[in-house]
């Protein structure tokens, strides 16, 4: 069963786990920043994100460009909402209409993307017990958002209200199955890709009729007897080969092609009782979208013993030569990039700490980097088409894995795992941009924690991305230096999403994922952020006065910032920083301060007050 909730006071009260939560807590623990005034018309030439990835190529790139490289000192938190409690949230984000689309492991969320106001939310109740824990978004399509379930089941709802429209139940968790990857929709039909490889199942992926929930077509990502790849896997490994995909899935709508991510094989870790090349893990398998029949495959690793699949959507991206070319990042920390009329790798190149990829695990442990989290998770890489390149997000963390001995029995339903892992004290992550056409470093950014959530490239110059620290990053596209950072308070690993509503940009991400105890730094409650361009000053507020700023300035921001802004007290300099930030720009950075700078608005200066000492530090040469 489902529990909807509609929009109005049941709504807020429900989103911290039930109708007994007063209003006005709820309200209170919602909403972290006064939402502004929401654009009640989405205009006909409003842009929208309708596929996990923005199109259905993948490109996550937008053709907005109010936030720029010019005005991103301004930019700044206008809303926040609360969607679960604490656990995962990897959710990609979808903005149809007006409406932004979540889900988080049982509940599937419709907000207002001008102000964070819960439209409705309906609340899954598990009929058979739940694999695991994660999900990844809805699919959209002719008023319908279609998610899977931790327990095997397809649902549909009302895209404006929230009713269920359908279920069918389409995996069975007794043995491993569930669904925990973002759908998407095309030509009348939802595809979706059952999750479970470490389980042991026999992974597929299927076609719904969009309307009635009707199984139209489903192909086996491991092949049986008489399936073209079934002589990869001797005798009958290939009931338990693995085979998952947990992630969201690319189409091409002129030829009709499916592109789905694979991963890794069964059991993991020992290839043993597996020789071969075990098809289709660890490949990119393209399909007939409208018949499931196979069509092609490129498989990035043969035989994997290190848990490299392919776990993030492939891309489809034109080079200005006029190839078609696929551009996929797997777990093993490579950018490939692969020719779609001949099937043939163009280049691999890589995009994160590389080492003993060929050792396979020993009963005494073998360190290998990335480790088991990738490389590259669940998000993929993102296609500038002004500068030509493509950018990844990586983890940079290491593992020991050591083979079992005995290997444990194959038990349905339970992991079927032949290693266990240690992973490194020490983490980081990667932002990478390459040369989409030669594969070339343009530039790196290294960053204190694992970079999973998505990527996403501006017409106004600008890469958005997040990390599991919580850091909300804004880099300049051209040559990666970066322009602007929010801690967000929580791990960023979902969506990073840019759209308009009422002629005006917003930027919204997930912030709050504890998905795994060893991620390092995850924390956070789940809740999704818009970011946008400042309205109008307060009413009373007046031009700065830089005198008054000044004297406000001696007294409080003296002791860090140094006399007349040149340091000495712990701050940075604050001359010549008018040249990198406009005066909204500083505005945000004094009302909405990091750590270890003190909060001083509104409870010591006034939005008058901030406007002052704006005004004095641009005076300050």
């Amino acid at each position: 069963m489902s529990l909807r909730i509609a929009a109005g006071a049941v709504s807020l009260a429900a989103m911290l786990g039930g109708a007994g939560v007063l209003l006005a807590q709820a309200r209170q623990e919602i909403h972290q920043a006064a939402p502004e005034e929401a654009s009640t018309t989405f205009a006909p030439g409003d842009s929208e994100w309708r596929f996990y990835n923005n199109s259905a190529d993948g490109h996550r790139y937008t053709e907005l460009d109010q936030i720029n490289t010019a005005t991103i000192g301004a930019m700044t938190e206008l809303c926040r909402v609360r969607v679960g409690g604490p656990g995962p949230f990897s959710s990609g984000i979808l903005m149809v209409e007006g409406r932004l689309y979540v889900t988080t492991r049982l509940s599937t969320v419709a907000l207002d993307a001008t102000n964070c106001d819960v439209l409705w939310k309906s609340n899954y109740v598990p009929e058979q017990a739940e694999v695991f824990n994660t999900h990844r978004g809805v699919a959209y399509a002719d008023g319908v958002v279609v998610r899977g379930t931790t327990d095997g089941r397809m649902i549909a709802y009302d895209a404006v209200s929230g009713q269920e429209k359908w279920r069918t139940r389409a995996a069975d968790p007794t043995v491993g199955e569930f669904f925990s990857s973002a759908p998407i929709a095309w030509d009348g039909k939802v595809f979706e890709g059952v999750a479970g490889g470490d389980w042991g199942i026999q992974g597929r992926v299927m076609a719904f009729d969009l309307r009635t929930g009707e199984k139209l077509w489903s192909f086996n990502t491991i092949p049986g007897p008489g399936e073209y790849g079934n002589d990869s896997w001797p005798g009958d490994s290939w009931k338990r080969g693995g085979g998952g995909t947990w992630t969201s899935y690319t189409l091409d709508p002129e030829t009709g092609e499916l592109f789905v991510p694979v991963a890794n094989p069964a059991m993991s870790f020992v290839g043993d009782a597996r020789k071969g090349d075990n098809l289709f893990s660890n490949s990119v398998l393209v399909l007939d979208a409208r018949t499931g029949r196979y069509r092609w495959h490129y498989q990035t690793r043969q035989h994997d013993t290190h848990d490299m699949g392919v776990t993030s959507p492939p891309i489809l991206v034109t080079l200005k030569d006029g190839r078609k070319v696929v551009a996929v990042t797997p777990k093993d920390g490579y950018l490939y990039l692969i020719d779609r009329k001949t099937h043939k790798l163009i280049y691999r190149v890589a995009a994160t700490t590389i080492a003993n990829h060929e050792v396979p695990p020993t009963v005494e442990g073998v360190r290998y980097c990335p480790g088991i989290y990738g490389g590259s998770e669940w998000s993929s890489p993102a296609f500038d088409p002004v500068n030509q390149t493509l950018t990844t997000g990586q983890t940079d963390w290491c593992v020991t894995i050591k083979r079992m001995d005995p290997l444990p029995a194959y038990n349905p339903g339970s992991l079927y795992m032949g290693g266990k892992h240690v992973m490194d004290k020490d983490s980081g992550g990667w932002v990478a941009a390459f040369d989409a056409k030669s594969g070339k470093p343009r530039w790196k950014y290294k960053t204190p924690a694992p970079v999973v959530s998505g990527v996403t490239p501006t017409s106004g110059g600008l890469t958005f991305v997040g990390d599991m620290g919580g850091t909300f990053y804004a880099f300049r596209s051209s040559d990666g230096e970066l322009l602007r950072t929010w801690d967000t308070g929580g791990a960023i690993a979902g969506g990073v999403i840019s759209y308009t509503a009422g002629g005006r940009q917003y930027v919204a991400i997930t912030s709050g994922n504890i998905s795994r105890s060893s991620w390092p730094q995850a924390s956070g409650i789940p809740s999704v952020v818009i970011y946008g361009l400042p309205r109008e000053k307060a009413a009373g507020v007046t031009a700065g006065d830089s005198g008054k700023g000044r004297s406000l300035y001696g007294a409080t921001c003296v002791g860090c910032h140094g006399a007349e802004g040149k340091g000495g007290g712990g701050g940075p300099m604050l001359t010549g920083v008018t040249a990198r930030y406009s005066p909204a720009g500083l505005t945000d950075f004094i009302k909405y301060p990091r750590a270890p700078m003190p909060a001083l608005y509104p409870s010591v200066m006034s939005e008058q007050d901030v406007a002052d000492v704006v005004a004095y530090i641009e005076t300050l040469k």
